[in-house]
C-alpha cells in the first residue's frame, strides 16, 4: 500500500508538478520539531528593538501603539506551550488502555487546546478504526501531548457500511 495518491509521472511532468506535491515523493506526515516555536518570541522581540531605534531617529513616525502591541505578542508567544513530552511515535502506546477493540488502522494529528493557563496545549488526536475490512468501530481520542494524560473520555462509535 501507498500513502497518497498515485501520480502518472508524465502527467506531473505535463503539468510541472513539484514533486513536494507528488504523493509518492513524500511519504507520512511528520509534526515539526516544535522546538523552532521557541525562537519566535525573540524574533518579535527583535522587531520590537528594531522599532524602539527606529522611533528614536523618526521623530516624525509615532511608534508607540506597534511597539505595544508587538510586545503583547512576544508575551503571549511566551505563554504558549511548545513542549512536548509524548513524540507522534509514542502515542498509540499511550492509548492502548483505553481502546475497546482490536486497532486495525489509526490516523494521529496534532491539535491545540486553548486555556488560560497555557494559552495552547498541545494535544494529540488519534482516530482508531477496528481490525476489520471494512471497520466496524471508530474511536476518538485526545491525549495532552506534554503529560500524556487522556483528556476526557474516549468516543467510540459504530460504523455502518
Amino acid at each position: 500500500m501507498v500513502d497518497g495518491i498515485d501520480i502518472n509521472q508524465d502527467d506531473a511532468e505535463k503539468a510541472l508538478l513539484p514533486d513536494d506535491l507528488n504523493s509518492l515523493a513524500v511519504g507520512s506526515y511528520i509534526v515539526p520539531n516544535p522546538n523552532k516555536r521557541k525562537y519566535y518570541p525573540l524574533y518579535v522581540l527583535s522587531i520590537v528593538a528594531f522599532t524602539y531605534l527606529a522611533s528614536i531617529f523618526l521623530t516624525f513616525i509615532n511608534f508607540n501603539i506597534s511597539l505595544i502591541i508587538l510586545t503583547l505578542v512576544a508575551i503571549l508567544l511566551f505563554l504558549i506551550n511548545n513542549k512536548f513530552q509524548i513524540t507522534q511515535e509514542e502515542v498509540i502506546e499511550k492509548i492502548l488502555d483505553y481502546i475497546e477493540h482490536p486497532i486495525g488502522y489509526y490516523s494521529i494529528a496534532l491539535t491545540f487546546l486553548f486555556n488560560f493557563k497555557n494559552i495552547l496545549t498541545p494535544v494529540w488526536t488519534v482516530i482508531v478504526y477496528s481490525h476489520e475490512s471494512p471497520p466496524q468501530l471508530k474511536t476518538i481520542i485526545e491525549i495532552n501531548a506534554y503529560s500524556g494524560i487522556v483528556l476526557g473520555d474516549p468516543y467510540t462509535e459504530s460504523i455502518n457500511a
